[in-house]
């Protein structure tokens, strides 16, 4: 029961990504269905403004008058490197004090009781702060919190290993993390002075998360770190697909397997990449059905490419075609990893940026997944030819069952009322 008032005004903000802003849509959906207990309201970008209507939120648009804002940013023609990550940071921050004004004006017209925020939707830190608004950060990659004494993530997908040289190692990578970040924020001293900003509370962790709450949308069972903040909680997997309109998959086929193939919604640089490796395989593999989703949920409804044994969809939900299927290779995005855990489909990961090294690391240490690099199309094959010979998935079918066990959106209402009441975790 609700003793904090009648109805709580929750306001959710997320970039306009699909990885960013899907999972935090799903973590509070089935809170939308209790109209006489929460009021809620979404802030995101204009690209995403008809999916959030489309499930029954109400929204507001942050730069409205510059609608491709946010993905002329995060939409690279490459992969990422230290450059294009500070251009990135710099780009962001030329948006940020625009952005913190509108949600401050947002939030003195309509001002929330409790906000949850996507990690990467750093102005409302600041909002909150400024406005003495109680928040809470969901994060569907865990591993980016910074480290304080485990193998540090975003340097390549390290394994963590127990030996002086490799804690060293670890060490050295963490430095190494820590001091890029330092750098980046002293090249821009001019900008987050402005902003009040500083890197780093008195705990040495980062400010960007909330000091309440901290909701990691993944499975603790796949991770080997132990040194996360103490609001730190493992909330489950947000992976699940949330409309029913996508392009069904029928397969009338007489093939011996069928292999889905994706490289997610965000690389575009990297779609003719997935295309290829597939029809490579398709032609040295003429019994399996190859079957590709180029992530385009805006262009689902485009003509299906159909040439022998291999099939090119320009969106197919992973809900649709995961229960259909024998095999996934993906590039180790959060989402289609959970997915292959969640309908216990083997998988081989082929790290293309960002995160995905990091999460190829963590699929393989849990059994679940073969890992291969993208520019060896040896290693891709040896890859395939492991996972077609693998028999016994038991530490995959394990999981899946585990996968179930999470309730996110539980555990988002349990913190919601725990912190409004004022209580310790």
């Amino acid at each position: 029961m609700n003793t904090y008032k009648e109805k709580i005004k929750l306001a959710v903000v997320a970039p306009p990504f699909s990885g960013h802003l899907y999972p935090i849509l799903e973590l509070v959906l089935p809170l939308l269905k209790e109209k006489n207990k929460y009021d809620i309201c979404v802030y995101t970008g204009f690209q995403k403004e008809e999916v959030v209507e489309k499930l029954g939120f109400s929204v507001k648009v942050l730069l409205k008058d510059k609608p491709t804002a946010f993905e002329k940013i995060s939409d690279t023609d490459r992969q990422t490197n230290p450059l294009i990550a500070y251009k990135q940071f710099k780009e962001n921050m030329g948006l940020m004090p625009e952005v913190i004004k509108e949600i401050e004006d947002f939030f003195t017209e309509n001002k929330p009781d409790i906000v949850l925020a996507d990690f990467i939707a750093v102005p409302v830190g600041f909002v909150c702060k400024k406005f003495n608004i109680l928040w809470i950060t969901s994060i569907p990659t865990p591993f980016a919190i910074e480290n304080k004494t485990t193998t540090p993530a975003y340097v390549g997908g390290l394994y963590p290993r127990n030996n002086f040289f490799f804690k060293l190692r670890d060490k050295l990578a963490r430095s190494l993390v820590r001091n890029f970040k330092r750098l980046v924020c002293f090249i821009l001293r001019k900008q987050l002075k402005e902003l009040n900003f500083t890197l780093y509370n008195e705990k040495g962790e980062e400010n960007i998360y909330s000091p309440y709450s901290i909701l990691g949308l993944g499975m603790k069972e796949l991770e080997f770190r132990d040194d996360f903040p103490s609001q730190f909680s493992w909330a489950g997997p947000c992976c699940s697909s949330l409309f029913q309109d996508s392009v069904k998959f029928i397969n009338n086929e007489n093939f011996e397997k069928t292999i889905f193939l994706t490289n997610g919604t965000h690389l575009k640089w990297a779609k003719k990449l997935i295309i290829d490796i597939a029809r490579e395989l398709s032609q040295k593999y003429p019994q399996y059905l190859f079957v590709v989703s180029l992530g385009s949920y805006l262009e689902r409804e485009k003509e299906i490419i159909k040439k022998n044994n291999l099939h090119i969809y320009h969106y197919l939900d992973y809900d649709e075609i995961l229960p259909k299927i024998d095999y996934v290779i993906h590039h180790g995005g959060a989402g289609i990893l959970y997915s292959c855990v969640k309908y216990n489909k083997p998988a081989i990961i082929i790290p293309h940026d960002y995160d995905q090294f990091d999460y190829g690391v963590r699929a393989d240490l849990a059994e679940i997944a073969f890992v291969a690099k993208l520019k060896s199309r040896k290693s891709i094959l040896k890859a395939f030819n492991k996972m077609l010979q693998k028999e016994k998935w038991d530490n995959l079918e394990k999981l899946s069952k585990i996968f179930n066990n999470y309730l996110p959106s539980e555990l988002l209402k349990k913190e919601i009322d725990r912190i409004l009441k004022g209580e310790e975790q």
